[in-house]
C-alpha cells in the first residue's frame, strides 16, 4: 500500500481532505496533509511565503514520514508538489496531479495560463495586490464546488483565505535527472470551471503523466466525490 501526502491548492489548506483521508485509510494506506506555508492553520506571513518555501515544506514532510511517497497536488499545489519533486525526487514513488497546474521548466501559473484557447478569461474571480489574492466570496460555490452537497459547500466557502502571489509567478527550475524520472498521473476534472479541462489535459500531456483518468467532477473532487476521489487514487497505485 502507499504512503500518500496530500497537498491542497490555493486559497485552502489541508482542511480538504479529510473525507478522502479517510477514505484511503480505509483501503490500508497511510495518509498524511500539510498546510502549505501561509495556508490553513500555518501563520507564515504572505509577504514571506515562496516558491521555494513551499518546496521545503513538503520536502520535511516527506522525510518525516520516512519512506517513499506517493505526493498528491491539487489544484496550484500541483506547481508546489513539482518544485518539491525536485528536491525530493529519490523519495518519491510517484506524483498524482488533481486536475492541478503541472509546470515545465522555467513554467509559473502565468505561463501556463497562456496555454489555453485564445480568448478564454479566467473564470476565476479575484481580488489582489502585490503579496496576495483572495477570490470573490460570491463565486466560491459555482466555481471551486457546483457538484458538492450543500451543506458540504455552505462549510468550505468562509474557509477560503487569501493566496500568497509570489510562489504562483514564479517559475519552477526542473531537470530531466531528478524530477523527469518520477512517475507520474493525473486526474482531469470533466465538470471543472476553474481550470479548463482541455488545459488539464495540455499540462498532463506535456508533462509525460503515464497514465491520465477522467473523474466526473467539479474542481473540488474532495468535497463533491470524495469516495471515487479516493478509489481513483487507490487504482492509481494499485492497478498495473
Amino acid at each position: 500500500m502507499a504512503n500518500f501526502l496530500l497537498v491542497h491548492g490555493a486559497w485552502q489548506g489541508k482542511w480538504i481532505w479529510p473525507a478522502v483521508s479517510a477514505e484511503l485509510t480505509m483501503r490500508g494506506h497511510e495518509v498524511h496533509a500539510i498546510d502549505l506555508p501561509g495556508s490553513g492553520a500555518d501563520e507564515t506571513p504572505l509577504g514571506e511565503v515562496t516558491l521555494a518555501m513551499y518546496a521545503d515544506a513538503i520536502l520535511h514532510a516527506v522525510k518525516a514520514i520516512g519512506k517513499r511517497v506517493t505526493l498528491v497536488g491539487h489544484s496550484v499545489g500541483g506547481i508546489a508538489v513539482t518544485a518539491a519533486a525536485e528536491k525530493a525526487a529519490d523519495s518519491l514513488a510517484r506524483i498524482i496531479y488533481m486536475c492541478a497546474f503541472v509546470p515545465g521548466n522555467g513554467d509559473s501559473l502565468t505561463s501556463l495560463h497562456d496555454l489555453r484557447p485564445p480568448r478564454q478569461r479566467s473564470p476565476v474571480e479575484m481580488e489582489y495586490d502585490a503579496v496576495a489574492a483572495n477570490t470573490r466570496p460570491s463565486s466560491r460555490v459555482e466555481t471551486f464546488m457546483q457538484d458538492a452537497p450543500h451543506a458540504v459547500a455552505a462549510w468550505a466557502a468562509p474557509q477560503f483565505q487569501p493566496q500568497a502571489i509570489a510562489p504562483i509567478v514564479t517559475p519552477v527550475q526542473l531537470t530531466e535527472e531528478r524530477y523527469g524520472k518520477v512517475p507520474k498521473s493525473y486526474i482531469v476534472c470533466t465538470r471543472d470551471r476553474a481550470i479548463d479541462p482541455v488545459l488539464q489535459r495540455v499540462m498532463a500531456a506535456r508533462a509525460g503523466c503515464g497514465r491520465i483518468k477522467e473523474l466526473d467532477s467539479d474542481h473540488s473532487p474532495f468535497l463533491s466525490r470524495p469516495t471515487e476521489t479516493a478509489e481513483m487514487l487507490h487504482r492509481l497505485i494499485t492497478e498495473v
